[in-house]
């Protein structure tokens, strides 16, 4: 303690010789400063900011700069991961699909959600230039029709692992929705939405011209005697249906009505020469009758969007798609009341209604594949989301979110909600597509094409799919 004093005494003695005997209050401030060693305190009546390169002339008397202390480190920033998403459709889809993913970027700040969007027509072919570039978007979408190639290809990830984490949570989903999803047993996908086949009439259109409506189980004899029957009756100009000949979803509902499908498990055709004739032939028959429009006019029509098609125009009675599309048909024909029932069945065949969706899965070779998962749970889960995303793509598969969005539906989406639980328990996803598919599925439209423009007998067609499909099938 000696040793202090005399340190202590030493300071003060030059202290006081410093400052020349001012007032006592000075005096006083100064002897606080010893006490607590405070840096840049002086005798001055100014106030200074602290600076950590001034000497502390009153605890270091002989002016060595006293050591300074390290300024506070700055948190350390939270690393914001891009997340590349993509989608297609038109541009009501894609405004659908924008505010959806602003309600889900809102909940992870800590990921940037770079948006790619491209036309239904353009997507696919966008797409396999970046699959094939390996810069593909970290999180794509497919049909059940697309989603096979892709995933024998190798592009997709399996989401089990995702799920087994809790990443991606499907215990409230519907578990055929879940199953539809996978691919040979893995789970690469999730659905956005489903829908079923079926078929829409205009009921304006019966009633002018006193044509019964169709029954909700109907025929394809049915079918084709009342678009005949239609013919008749209605306005020149306008025909009874769209023309589905070369339409591969109608087509294999047909096929699985016989007990057939498109595809064998082996990746061969499913079906016979016979098969496909009686398919073409129905189709034939109504044309040459007036049931649906000649070859030229369909042509005009083919791959307009709804307002622009021949039904959106009222200029078939009739048409078939998938049963979330019935919503928009109503809401852009809303001068008229539309119907809902089954897609046409076989006579002593097989009850089939075909399941339908979109789907999301995450790129294989993506560099952020959980936080690609995460979007797609918020995605399938989030009640806010869903709500922006509604039925794009028909009924939701996760139940809770479906149960709080049915309030909230329209009548035309209710009755879509109504028809889906009505055809659900015969509502199968399809066998796997081989890789050359999407290849083979054009074929089908092109070979109906030349039976309606008077190219080919049906026969010829057939026999000319037969051996294209094949060697597509083979290679």
């Amino acid at each position: 303690m000696k040793g202090g004093s005399l340190v202590a005494k030493a300071n003060q003695n030059h202290i006081n010789q410093e400052v020349n005997m001012k007032a006592k209050s000075v005096s006083l401030l100064l002897i606080t400063c010893l006490t607590t060693t405070m840096i840049g305190c002086s005798s001055s009546n100014t106030s200074q900011a602290p600076s950590t390169t001034t000497a502390n002339t009153t605890n270091n008397p002989a002016g060595n700069p006293a050591p300074t202390s390290p300024a506070p480190a700055s948190p350390a920033k939270t690393e914001v991961k891009e997340v590349r998403v993509s989608w297609y459709g038109d541009a009501q889809r894609n405004k659908i699909y924008q505010s959806t993913f602003d309600e889900i970027q809102k909940k992870l700040p800590d990921l940037k959600i770079t948006r790619e969007f491209a036309s239904s027509n353009d997507y696919y072919t966008k797409l396999n230039t970046q699959t094939a570039g390996g810069n593909a978007p970290d999180l794509m979408i497919f049909t059940l029709y697309t989603l096979y190639d892709y995933a024998k290809r190798g592009q997709l990830l399996d989401l089990k692992p995702y799920v087994d984490k809790g990443v991606i949570d499907l215990k409230d989903f519907d578990p055929a929705i879940v199953e539809s999803g996978k691919v040979d047993g893995k789970l690469l996908t999730v659905s956005q939405g489903n829908s079923i086949l079926a078929s829409f009439y205009n009921k304006d259109m019966f009633k002018k011209t006193g044509v019964k409506e169709p029954s909700f189980d109907w025929t394809w004899d049915e079918f084709s005697q009342t678009m005949i029957e239609l013919a008749g009756k209605l306005d020149k100009g306008t025909w009874g249906s769209v023309d589905l000949g070369g339409s591969i979803n109608q087509f294999q509902a047909f096929l699985k009505q016989r007990g057939k499908d498109l595809y064998s498990e082996n990746g061969g055709l499913g079906f016979e020469k016979a098969d496909m004739a009686d398919w073409y032939t129905v189709w034939d028959n109504l044309r040459q009758k007036g049931g649906i429009p000649p070859a030229d006019i369909s042509a005009e029509y083919d791959g307009k969007p709804e307002a622009e098609g021949l039904f959106g125009l009222g200029k078939v009675a009739v048409r078939m798609g998938a049963s979330n599309q019935f919503a928009l048909a109503q809401e852009i024909m809303k001068n008229n009341q539309l119907g809902i029932v089954r897609m046409p069945q076989t006579k002593g065949g097989t009850s089939y209604d075909q399941l339908a969706g979109v789907y999301m899965g995450i790129y294989t070779k993506s560099k952020v594949p959980e936080e690609t998962a995460r979007i797609i749970n918020l995605f399938a889960n989030d009640a806010s989301a869903a709500k922006e995303f509604g039925l794009l793509y028909g009924p939701v598969g996760q139940t809770k979110v479906m149960k709080e969005l049915e309030p909230t539906l329209s009548p035309a989406m209710k009755a879509v909600s109504d028809y889906q639980k009505a055809v659900s328990k015969n509502a199968t996803s399809t066998v796997p597509f081989p890789v050359a598919s999407n290849a083979v599925n054009k074929l089908i439209a092109d070979q109906n094409q030349q039976i309606a423009y008077k190219k080919k007998t049906i026969t010829q067609a057939v026999d000319a799919f037969f051996t294209e499909a094949e060697k597509l099938l083979k290679r």
